[in-house]
């Protein structure tokens, strides 16, 4: 079903596997494909860490519920993440206190530290094996411009009753750092697959849904040849479609970044750097994995460069990666992760600004407290529907226009809004520069928005 390449790496001739290091776990479950009409009280369009958490929250409800995904369960942008669990997000905080206050600030970071401990909770309860591990997380920066920021934000977080304690470790050499305890590492894709343990609800792979139509309080969802008849949609996928009337498009920017995995063994670390460039380390057993070389899609499309520049990093500090891959973040004008009713019978759950293990697992909750019609302090705090600043919109639409433009220039067109595919010669995917869909070497469909696959020609 999925294509995976050894790519040679021409810097220093090795030989790598060109995908995340969590896709070596096979599950050994395999979910049909749906070949029938049906229907259900809640649709969940999604199966990375979004709608499995949904699926999970949901597994004691009176609630008839069901859950479709295109491709594989997590193999999108679950499977692509650092794997990390924690409340020290680079300067996410500090632009979320900018957008909006230190009270609304706090209230995030509440969510995130509750979330946490819920994961760990859950992972306690159901016994599953992911390879939890608590660690220390640091936050640091070489850069001098950066260091009267960190020390703010180490008051904010320490009026918010968050132990931190300033650090130094010998492999960041001349950097400011510091360091919060309670936080953690685990195996996403282990995760996902241990919620699905006691799931009793029907779940449908390689199934796209490819248009809905609402009527008399239901919709109807359409796959290329059954239709699902429901009451409630929950947009879980990475990148939601059917949004044309909501603007989605010009309410966020999509942020690409590269990773590289290789065999290292050293202490247990999980760090990242304050702001650009940005920098993310941690290990993984005898493994160490590096983010770097993070950038908006729309305004740079050079793939091969960014590889190269990763490994070059990646050389300076001894490491010789046996993985490398990248991902696709969206990202919200005002730092806050999008989730809740777009309307009383539509439900989204998106924007994770990079932090979607965390956010992803709240989602579900979140997501499922309103199914449920029971109280949630967070659901105002990320509902669709607040005002998004004038700045942070025109922004969005800048970087967007940008990337029509340069999309509009290529071959093949992405089913989604017709932008053009930049073919990414390292993880061989055709990649829209607009939306960020993916599509495999073959044509199909490997990351939303489109839920359509191309036809790949020998030009």
């Amino acid at each position: 079903m999925y294509n995976f390449f050894i790519v040679f790496n021409t810097i220093n001739g090795d030989y790598m596997k060109h995908y995340s290091i969590w896709r070596e776990y096979n599950s050994k479950i395999l979910y049909p494909k749906l070949d029938h009409d049906c229907s259900c009280d809640v649709l969940i369009i999604g199966g990375g860490i979004t709608g499995i958490s949904l699926l999970y929250h949901l597994r004691n409800s009176k609630l008839n519920v069901m859950l479709v995904e295109q491709n594989r369960i997590g193999l999108g942008v679950t499977s692509n993440s650092t794997g990390k669990l924690t409340f020290l997000q680079n300067d996410l905080l500090d632009k979320i206190r900018s957008s909006y206050n230190d009270d609304i600030c706090a209230l995030y970071l509440e969510s995130q530290i509750e979330t946490i401990h819920d994961i760990c909770h859950v992972i306690d309860k159901e016994e599953i094996s992911c390879d939890l591990e608590r660690v220390s997380s640091s936050l640091f920066t070489n850069q001098e411009k950066d260091i009267p920021k960190m020390k703010k934000l180490k008051d904010f977080l320490i009026q918010n009753h968050i132990s931190v304690s300033l650090s130094k470790d010998d492999f960041m050499k001349n950097s400011y750092l510091y360091e919060v305890d309670d936080t953690y590492l685990f195996h996403p894709l282990k995760f996902l697959y241990g919620l699905l343990k006691h799931n009793s609800f029907p779940v449908y792979e390689d199934t796209s849904i490819l248009k809905m139509k609402y009527s008399n309080g239901f919709y109807t969802c359409f796959t290329s040849s059954n239709q699902i008849r429901c009451k409630y949609v929950v947009l879980a996928s990475h990148y939601p479609y059917f949004l044309k009337p909501y603007f989605f498009p010009f309410k966020v920017s999509l942020e690409k970044s590269y990773l590289s995995c290789s065999t290292y063994s050293r202490k247990p670390l999980s760090s990242i750097t304050y702001s650009y460039p940005f920098i993310s380390m941690r290990t993984y057993h005898d493994f160490f994995l590096y983010l770097s070389n993070s950038h908006s899609i729309s305004s740079d499309t050079s793939d091969v460069k960014h590889f190269k520049d990763l490994l070059k990093k990646t050389s300076l500090l001894g490491l010789h990666p046996d993985y490398l891959w990248s991902n696709i973040d969206i990202m919200t004008g005002d730092g806050l992760p999008i989730i809740g009713e777009l309307n009383s019978h539509l439900l989204i759950g998106t924007g994770y600004n990079t932090w979607g293990l965390t956010n992803g697992f709240l989602a579900g909750k979140i997501l499922s407290d309103i199914l449920k019609k029971k109280d949630n302090p967070y659901i105002s705090l990320f509902s669709p529907k607040r005002s998004f600043s004038s700045i942070s919109y025109l922004d969005s639409i800048v970087k967007n226009m940008s990337g029509y433009l340069k999309g509009f220039s290529h071959s093949y067109k992405c089913p989604h809004m017709g932008c053009g595919l930049i073919y990414n010669e390292i993880e061989k995917t055709y990649d829209c520069p607009c939306h960020g869909s993916r599509f495999d070497s073959t044509g199909k469909c490997i990351l939303s928005p489109s839920n359509q696959d191309i036809s790949i020609s020998n030009k």
